[in-house]
């Protein structure tokens, strides 16, 4: 009896001290696990890991999905978990709580200027804040880390912001920076990136060919997926615009059908062009459906929402719904107000 009691005591103080050690350690969670250690050193293609104190283990970027750090201020884990959910208000409110004298570790402090920057921008490209001001943040946070996990995100993310305002050939040069990363899935989210911008251009055919191009990348894999399926919603817009609705119809509720639930951006991005596209094909009860299916479950993703809420406002005064349509305005502009979505409405 001793010794059985003695065995779980042992087990108990070593579970313990494993746990102790877990929370002092750096835990990289990837898209295939987690990478328990301390993080030595960072590039814009991987993260190298010393795991057991003497194992080093490299992680390519596009595997890393977050990375808490060890000594981090519980705001960060916070900020990084809303950043996650594509809650940019709320990421802002955790980071606001963060002190100077908490960002021990190169890293850390690199986590904390890339996250504000990054809120700074989702949240001026869902009208929101000024996109000149969020690019200059994010501009300067690529110069002073090439050596960040989160450079080839900020680039993306330039890009995203020079398209808002109009800066196209710029936008295409960040992109192309995606473009030199060595996996599949990088070049074909670059593609993605430089298909939008078409759009935003109304350069349709060009669009069409750049989801084309990416749709054509045989890479396997969750990540390649997710590419694929970005660039075939894409393909879907370009479509609606040329007067082929069906098809466009069709090939949205395929994507909503097979894509991963958890890809709150895509399923956003889904309903808002489902909705484009019944509307195009007069079928504007549906259309009200998808684009409330934006409002009511991903409000939190600031450009799909302005999106949508200028689209149920016209809807809602098709259908003489007039308060409805007043509220929506009401949202768009008090929420969203320097979004192109708030300046066509108005």
């Amino acid at each position: 009896m001793k010794t059985r009691c003695l065995m779980i005591a042992l087990v108990g103080c070593l579970v313990a001290c494993l746990a102790a050690c877990d929370a002092r350690a750096d835990i990289v969670r990837k898209t295939t696990g987690t990478t328990i250690g301390t993080v030595d050193s960072t590039s814009s293609l991987k993260v190298v890991v010393t795991e057991q104190s003497t194992l080093q283990t490299e992680i390519p970027v596009n595997e890393i999905v977050k990375i808490d750090f060890d000594g981090e201020p519980t705001s960060m884990k916070t900020a990084r978990a809303e950043l996650l959910r594509g809650n940019y208000e709320g990421a802002v409110e955790a980071l606001d709580k963060v002190q100077p004298n908490q960002l021990t570790r190169d890293v850390i402090r690199q986590d904390f200027e890339f996250y504000k920057a990054l809120c700074a921008a989702k949240l001026a490209l869902g009208g929101t804040g000024e996109i000149k001001e969020a690019g200059g943040q994010m501009i300067a946070f690529a110069k002073a880390n090439p050596n960040s996990y989160h450079y080839l995100e900020a680039c993306e993310v330039v890009g995203d912001l020079l398209v808002a305002v109009g800066a196209y050939a710029p936008a295409v040069d960040y992109y192309g920076r995606l473009a030199k990363a060595p996996w599949a899935d990088y070049k074909m989210r670059a593609g993605v990136a430089i298909g939008r911008a078409q759009l935003a251009q109304n350069q349709m055919a060009e669009a069409a060919r750049s989801f084309d191009a990416v749709i054509a990348i045989n890479a396997q894999g969750d990540l390649a997926n997710a590419q694929r399926l970005a660039a075939t919603l894409g393909k879907a817009r370009c479509l609606a615009a040329a007067e082929q609705h069906e098809e466009a119809i069709k090939m949205v509720e395929s994507i909503l059908a097979r894509s991963d639930p958890e890809d709150v951006d895509l399923h956003a991005r889904a309903y808002n062009t489902l909705g484009t596209a019944l509307r195009k094909a007069g079928r504007d009860r549906d259309a009200l459906l998808a684009f409330l299916h934006v409002d009511v479950l991903y409000f939190a993703l600031p450009e799909a929402h302005a999106e949508a809420l200028a689209n149920l406002a016209e809807l809602w005064d098709s259908m003489h719904k007039t308060e409805r349509a007043v509220r929506a305005r009401a949202i768009l502009e008090e929420q969203y107000r320097n979004s192109p979505w708030a300046k066509k409405a108005g």
